[in-house]
């Protein structure tokens, strides 16, 4: 830790009321944690989503032709489309965690450096 992130964690341990020392320890120890709970949002997400498709797939019937797919029942295209949308945005929002992912598992002391920086931002 160079000296400008130790007076930053020391900051923050004045505001929290503990110490440096324990308040780096513990951001250290929550990196794989936290990167191992995005990882798992992003695994069930993905799952979601392949099974919106067989989903899709299941209830959609294609023309005559062969050419298009469409929905038997009436009521069931705007809850696809609904469902699909609000998975795309999960997805969206998993996707763009990986990077807390990586740095959780790889390197631990720049994601600890990032949540210290974050929560000293003023509001």
């Amino acid at each position: 830790m160079n000296e400008q992130t130790a007076k930053l964690v020391e900051q923050l341990a004045q505001k929290l009321g503990t110490t440096t020392e324990y308040l780096w320890s513990v951001l250290l120890k929550q990196a794989p944690i936290s990167a191992l709970t995005d990882l798992i949002y992003f695994v069930l997400i993905s799952i979601g989503g392949y099974f919106l498709l067989k989903v899709h797939k299941n209830f959609s019937k294609e023309d005559e032709h062969g050419d298009s797919k469409y929905y038997d029942n009436d009521a069931l295209a705007p809850i696809m489309i609904t469902v699909a949308v609000l998975w795309a945005i999960l997805f969206i929002v998993a996707f763009f965690s990986i990077g807390n992912v990586v740095n959780g598992f790889l390197n631990p002391e720049y994601w600890a450096l990032d949540e210290t920086l974050s929560s000293l931002k003023p509001d």
